[in-house]
């Protein structure tokens, strides 16, 4: 039986969700603060920390940096009706939590969030991928230049000095550049300082966090090529990504998945960097098959398919939730276990529509009716498509 333990320091709010999960098969634990809750997790084991944000001593973000800490396993979420934009962002960002849910909730949303999320993380756990990886010797590390710059946008630094940490760095500074520069930005500039100053920092972050994933799968030798294709695919991806929220959604994508379609095919450069001459081999046999499913010959093929390896890496390095679900159900992004489902939605759209660009043959389903899940027509999408210059 999973086990949740909720902290507020508003006793009412906790009886009102002890009733509420009451008849469910979840265990409920409550905390009136930060300090007992701690001592809750010393004693107890829990899989799900809920907390409120606004409590004395000890607020919610500082809880739940120190079960993540103590915990890493346990998975975190804020349930509060403060909502100062920033702390939110930050909380999310940094992955303190999985999610930031408003007072007053909705019951049966609440109960089906608790219920996407511990499906998903089942998911991400069962023993066929949890064999897979555990037979990699090593998992790949992002590098600590990459660290030091997140690590000053996280602390607020000035803008001039994380400029001048990024021109330190030639993969850093020239990802920054060609993204500032292309076409859908249009920034047309050779200084890093103008670059960051025109995307912002918190889409420069999402950047270099994306470009230091990349950096640290590093494919040689049999492969490498497809390896290339897959970093022109990612950002093209997301180029599109961004069109689809910002030209036909009308609004802006969420600042913590910015990344989400540079990264949500990272799971095959795994596969390929981990089976190398097989995965290709793999791979240019179920192209020639008729009527085939990519996804179930390569769950048969490897016990494990390469959205379940990308979703476990991007949850090990700690990225936020969002991009997460994006790299683990972007080939099938109706599925009922997604939270952030408009965002899956787009990547699995985005994606398609790269390949398209990169005149590759598709080696997935493609659901048309996705543009109707988001309030979209494809005929309208194609025709603004069409209009962009994405090369």
């Amino acid at each position: 039986m999973k086990r949740i333990l909720f902290v507020d320091d508003e006793v009412q709010i906790l009886k009102s969700l002890t009733r509420l999960f009451i008849d469910t098969d979840y265990d409920v634990l409550t905390a009136e603060s930060g300090a007992e809750a701690l001592k809750v997790l010393e004693n107890e084991e829990v899989n799900l920390v809920v907390s409120d944000m606004r409590m004395p001593n000890m607020d919610g973000y500082q809880l739940l940096c120190k079960v993540r800490e103590k915990y890493p396993k346990i998975l975190r979420v804020i349930l509060s009706g403060y909502a100062d934009e920033k702390i939110v962002f930050k909380a999310l960002q940094q992955n303190i939590s999985k999610l930031y849910l408003f007072k007053p909730w909705n019951n049966d949303l609440l109960l089906k969030l608790v219920e996407q999320i511990f499906e998903t993380e089942d998911l991400l756990s069962n023993s066929d991928l949890l064999l897979l990886i555990n037979n990699i010797e090593e998992l790949p590390t992002i590098a600590s230049s990459f660290q030091r710059v997140i690590c000053m946008i996280d602390k607020d630094a000035d803008i001039i000095e994380i400029s001048h940490e990024i021109e330190r760095d030639l993969s850093i500074s020239t990802k920054v550049l060609h993204i500032a520069n292309s076409a859908f930005y249009g920034v047309k500039t050779g200084s890093v300082k103008q670059a960051v100053t025109y995307l912002g920092l918190q889409k420069i972050r999402s950047l270099i966090l994306a470009t230091s994933i990349m950096d640290s799968i590093s494919v040689s030798g049999v492969g490498m090529d497809f390896a290339e294709e897959l970093w022109n695919h990612a950002f093209l991806s997301n180029k599109i990504l961004l069109f689809i929220f910002e030209k036909c959604l009308q609004k802006r994508i969420p600042e913590v998945a910015n990344s989400a379609g540079l990264l949500h095919n990272i799971g095959v450069v795994f596969m390929l960097k981990s089976f190398s001459k097989n995965y290709m081999n793999f791979r240019n046999k179920a192209a020639v098959k008729d009527g085939f499913d990519f996804i179930e010959l390569e769950k048969a093929e490897f016990k494990a398919t390469h959205q379940e390896t990308g979703g476990y890496l991007l949850r090990w390095w700690d990225l936020p939730f969002p991009i997460v679900e994006a790299a683990l159900y972007h080939h099938i992004p109706f599925d009922e276990r997604i939270v952030n489902s408009e965002l899956v939605i787009a990547v699995h759209i985005a994606q398609k529509y790269a390949w398209d660009i990169m005149k590759a043959p598709q080696m997935t389903r493609f659901f048309p009716e996705a543009f109707v899940k988001i309030g979209l027509k494809q005929s309208e999408f194609e025709e603004k498509f069409c209009m962009m210059t994405w090369k």
